[in-house]
C-alpha cells in the first residue's frame, strides 16, 4: 500500500471517528495521514475540525487560515465555513458571518445563508414552539426553565465536557432519578444556542422543527432518557 492509500485510509478512520465524538482519537488519524501525505486536504481540513471540536480554538483559527487549496482558482467552501464556525467561538461574529456568506456564494446548494434573526423574533419563535409540546415536557418545563444563549462557550464546555461548540441545545442539571436520590446543588436548565439553530434550517419553519426536536432532545435527558432511548425515540 502507497502512502497516498495509507493517507486515504486514515482519513477514512478519522472522519468516522468524529462521527462518534471520539475527537482526539480524530485528530491522531488526521495527523498520521498528514505524515504520510502532506498535501491532503482532506487530513489538512479533519485535523482543523478535530481542534475546533476540542475547544483549542485558537490553534484551530491559526491552522485554517494557512491552508490554502492547490489546485483551485477560488477558495473551497468547506474551509471557509469552517473558519467562520471557529471565528463564531471568538465571538467574531461579523467576520464569521461574512464567511457563511461567501461560503453561500462559492456553493449556495450545499451552504445555505444562516436564517439570522433577532433575538425577540428566535424568542417568539420558541414561545410558539414551546406551546406545541407535549403536556409531559410542559409540565417539565416549569421546573426547568429554558434560556438563550448565543453560542455554547468554554465555561459552558467544563462544566459539560462532552459538548461541542456547533451542539444546538443542552440540559445541565440532574435527572429527575438522579434528584430523588442524589441532589446536585445546581439549578436544572435546559440552554439553547441560537447562532447554532440558526444554521441548522434554510427557513424560519425549518428553524422552529429544530428546536422543537432539541427540546423534545434535552428534556428527555431530564427525564432520565439516555442517548440510547433518545435515538430509538427519532431524539437522537
Amino acid at each position: 500500500m502507497n502512502a497516498e492509500q495509507r493517507a486515504a485510509d486514515l482519513v477514512e478512520e478519522g472522519d468516522e471517528a468524529l462521527e462518534e465524538g471520539a475527537f482526539e482519537a480524530a485528530l491522531g488519524r488526521f495527523e498520521e495521514a498528514l505524515r504520510e501525505d502532506p498535501e491532503h486536504w482532506g487530513a489538512a481540513l479533519g485535523r482543523v475540525e478535530a481542534l475546533h471540536l476540542l475547544w483549542r480554538t485558537q490553534e484551530a483559527l491559526r491552522e485554517v487560515r494557512v491552508l490554502t487549496p492547490a489546485s483551485e482558482d477560488e477558495d473551497d467552501p468547506d474551509r471557509v465555513e469552517l473558519e467562520a464556525r471557529i471565528l463564531e467561538v471568538t465571538g467574531d461574529l461579523d467576520a464569521s458571518d461574512r464567511l457563511f456568506a461567501e461560503a453561500h456564494r462559492l456553493e449556495p446548494a450545499d451552504f445555505p445563508l444562516p436564517v439570522r434573526m433577532a433575538e425577540s423574533d428566535f424568542r417568539t419563535i420558541l414561545d410558539r414552539v414551546l406551546e406545541s409540546l407535549p403536556g409531559v415536557i410542559r409540565e417539565a418545563i416549569v421546573e426547568v426553565p429554558v434560556l438563550v444563549e448565543p453560542k455554547p462557550t468554554a465555561a459552558i464546555a467544563d462544566r459539560a465536557p462532552h459538548i461541542t461548540p456547533d451542539i444546538l441545545g443542552l440540559f445541565v442539571g440532574t435527572t429527575v432519578g438522579e434528584k430523588i436520590m442524589a441532589p446536585s446543588g445546581y439549578p436544572n436548565v435546559v440552554l439553547l444556542f441560537q447562532r447554532n439553530l440558526e444554521r441548522a434550517g434554510r427557513s424560519r419553519n425549518e428553524v422552529a422543527r429544530e428546536i422543537k426536536v432539541t427540546l423534545l432532545h434535552e428534556y428527555g435527558h431530564y427525564l432520565g432518557f439516555d442517548e440510547e432511548e433518545l435515538e430509538h425515540l427519532g431524539l437522537g
